[in-house]
């Protein structure tokens, strides 16, 4: 497996419009186009690329996105900041790591893209994404919404 760039960074946000206000002025970045997730968000693209994921935050109207990227309450470095994503090549190798080292993982596609997804938790607990293209061959099968149909790793952390 290799690294070649940081994907993207997802913000969760009761203030969805304010947030894509702020960061299409402040920050100069374009809404642009973004799969059909089963909760509210937005995707803030630069140089044509996705780099800002927004999930809103609905009161009493998240079970959709606490399925799809958990729930920040039980990790105690979750909350506003969800996660970090790294772009990067050779899934099998990515998992056939986290075999080995015992590491928990959870395993998504993104529905109509196809893109693999593999979350873990750091020893700060913050979640990084490895996300792969969608050639690339994963062991696992979806449900509709892209959620692994099969167990993964045990859990542990590196580290700890």
């Amino acid at each position: 497996m290799q690294v070649q760039r940081i994907d993207h960074f997802t913000l969760r946000t009761p203030h969805l419009a304010q947030t894509l206000a702020f960061y299409e002025s402040v920050v100069g970045l374009t809404p642009g186009p973004r799969p059909a997730f089963g909760f509210p968000g937005a995707w803030l693209y630069a140089q044509g690329r996705p780099i800002l994921h927004l999930a809103e935050l609905v009161p009493g109207a998240n079970e959709a996105l606490t399925r799809y990227l958990g729930d920040p309450a039980v990790r105690p470095g979750g909350g506003t900041v969800d996660h970090i994503a790294l772009r990067c090549t050779d899934l099998p190798a990515l998992e056939q790591r986290l075999r080995r080292l015992s590491v928990h993982y959870e395993a998504r596609t993104v529905p109509a893209l196809g893109e693999h997804q593999l979350f873990v938790i750091d020893p700060n607990e913050v979640r990084i994404e490895f996300i792969f293209d969608a050639a690339e061959p994963a062991s696992w099968h979806t449900d509709a919404e892209g959620v692994s149909l099969t167990t993964s790793a045990t859990a542990a952390k590196v580290g700890a």
